[in-house]
């Protein structure tokens, strides 16, 4: 994949002096208030980026052709897209500024995790950006012993991320920016999986300095890379990997946990086969729920290998 292509070479659009005038809004308004000044923002993107608009289209031909849940997918089905993706910029302030109740969140398969924090035992998270992966905080208030660490690369939201840096309340979430998984940060996480604590990667961004660590799997009726990187930390660390998706479903965030690996114990010889096969069940498990919240999964980008027929 080519920087031209690749997820984090998407310049971020916008202006910090906007971006703290709609935090201002919704802190004197709510989110009714940053709605209507977000509105004619993401109408701006929608009509500025061309090559959003057709990965949004492609992405949303490919769903519908998996589920009937979809309309016809037109320009106003990938403004709904877009907008779904403003929706989540407010969840993320009412998260991070406001503190989440616990009441908003539904854990689904909490049980996995109270077997672990039993045992003291830590473990991996395969995260996505279906949704929103910062309903992670839910957990350490549900267990006010779990740490997390989230691994993200903000190359392509620095602008956002250092604005709302000012505004973040505490949390029982580290958020640790990498780049490349090196020997130093590999021995940072595991000295955290020994103390009992949680680390969670995305696993549906193709990495930035090593498009080789990449594994490709069947999604959505095309072929497609996905990252190594949750995988191979399971196996160096050898932890537990469990699947989380964060979606929205009537108002509450609905947090789905999935066993992907009991132990990442793995004997040298079988550690691509190991890669290989979780990562496609973690793409399949992706693509149910993605088809449940179509509209919350928010790729931006050329994603698969061929484009496939635009007509329906």
């Amino acid at each position: 994949m080519s920087q031209s292509r690749h997820w984090a070479y998407i310049s971020e659009t916008g202006t910090t002096i906007g971006m703290h005038i709609l935090i201002f809004a919704y802190q004197i308004g709510g989110p009714w208030l940053f709605k209507i000044f977000l509105f004619p923002v993401v109408g701006f993107y929608f009509l500025l980026r061309s090559d959003s608009r057709k990965a949004s289209r492609e992405y949303l031909v490919r769903v519908r052709k998996k589920t009937s849940s979809l309309p016809p997918v037109s320009w106003r089905l990938s403004f709904a897209h877009f907008w779904n993706f403003s929706l989540a910029i407010i969840d993320k302030f009412s998260i991070w500024i406001d503190k989440l109740s616990p009441d908003d969140v539904i854990i689904h398969n909490i049980e996995l995790i109270d077997e672990l924090v039993s045992r003291g035992q830590g473990g991996i998270f395969a995260i996505s950006h279906l949704g929103n992966f910062e309903v992670l905080s839910a957990l350490s208030e549900h267990h006010k012993g779990v740490k997390l660490t989230v691994l993200h690369h903000t190359k392509h939201a620095e602008k956002f991320n250092r604005v709302l840096k000012k505004y973040i309340m505490e949390s029982n979430v580290e958020l640790l920016q990498v780049t490349d998984l090196d020997v130093s940060l590999a021995m940072t996480l595991s000295e955290k999986i020994d103390r009992g604590e949680f680390i969670a990667i995305a696993s549906d961004r193709v990495p930035l300095n090593n498009s080789k660590a990449t594994v490709t799997c069947d999604f959505l009726g095309g072929m497609a890379e996905f990252p190594k990187g949750a995988y191979i930390l399971a196996y160096i660390l050898a932890s537990p990997i469990l699947m989380l998706i964060c979606i929205k479903e009537r108002n509450s965030h609905n947090v789905y946990i999935e066993s992907l690996s009991e132990s990442g114990k793995v004997p040298k010889a079988q550690r691509s086969s190991f890669i290989s096969v979780t990562a496609q069940i973690f793409a399949t498990r992706l693509e149910y729920y993605v088809c449940k919240a179509p509209l919350q999964w928010f790729n931006f980008y050329d994603f698969w290998y061929r484009d496939i027929d635009m007509d329906e």
